[in-house]
C-alpha cells in the first residue's frame, strides 16, 4: 500500500511539476506578447495559440493533482466537514463515484476525439503542430484522475478498517501548541 501511495504520490508531482512549468511559459509568453503588441505594435501569429494550449493544460493536469489533496478542489466541503461517521463516509463514497464516473466518461471521449484521424492530421494555424498535441493534456489528465479516485476507495476502504474515518478533529485551545 505504501508503494502504491508513493507512486501516486509522485505522478502528481510530476503533474505538479508539469503545470508549474506550463504556467510559467504562459505568463513569460504573455508579457511577451503584451509588449510586443502594445509598445512595439507587433505580435507572434503563434502566440495566443500557445498560451490556450498551456491553460488547458495547466486546469486539465492541476485540477486532477488536485483532487489527491483533501479540500483541493472545490467539493461539498461545506456538507463534509460538519458530518461524522457513517453519513461522511456515505457521502464521501457517493462524490467519489460521480468523480469515477466523470473520469471514465472524459477519459474515453477525450482517447476517441485525438484518436480520430482528422484531430491527428489537423495543423494548428500559430504553432503548426498537430492538435493532437493541443488535446493529449486532457487525456492525461483524465488518467490520472481515475487513478486517483480508484486510489481514494482503497484510502477510504483502509480508514474505515482502522476506525479513523469520518471522526471529528480535536478541538484545539486557543494558544493550545499544535
Amino acid at each position: 500500500m505504501k508503494v502504491i501511495s508513493k507512486i501516486i504520490n509522485g505522478l502528481c508531482l510530476a503533474a505538479k511539476a508539469l503545470c508549474a512549468v506550463l504556467f510559467a511559459v504562459m505568463l513569460v509568453v504573455s508579457l511577451v506578447e503584451i509588449v510586443r503588441r502594445y509598445v512595439l505594435g507587433y505580435s507572434f501569429p503563434w502566440a495566443d495559440e500557445l498560451v490556450r494550449y498551456c491553460i488547458v493544460g495547466v486546469a486539465s493536469l492541476g485540477g486532477t493533482s488536485a483532487y489527491q489533496n483533501p479540500g483541493g478542489l472545490v467539493s461539498f466541503d461545506l456538507v463534509q466537514t460538519h458530518t461524522y461517521g457513517k453519513v461522511r463516509l456515505i457521502l464521501e463514497l457517493i462524490i467519489n463515484t460521480i468523480v469515477l464516473g466523470l473520469a471514465v466518461f472524459m477519459l474515453k471521449n477525450s482517447i476517441t476525439t485525438i484518436m480520430t484521424p482528422s484531430i491527428q492530421r489537423q495543423i494548428s494555424i500559430g504553432l503548426g503542430v498537430s492538435m493532437y498535441w493541443a488535446y493529449l493534456p486532457i487525456v492525461i489528465g483524465m488518467g490520472i484522475l481515475l487513478i486517483l479516485a480508484v486510489w481514494k476507495y482503497f484510502q477510504i476502504a483502509a480508514s474505515y478498517k482502522n476506525g479513523s474515518y469520518g471522526k471529528a478533529a480535536p478541538v484545539k485551545e486557543e494558544g493550545e501548541a499544535e
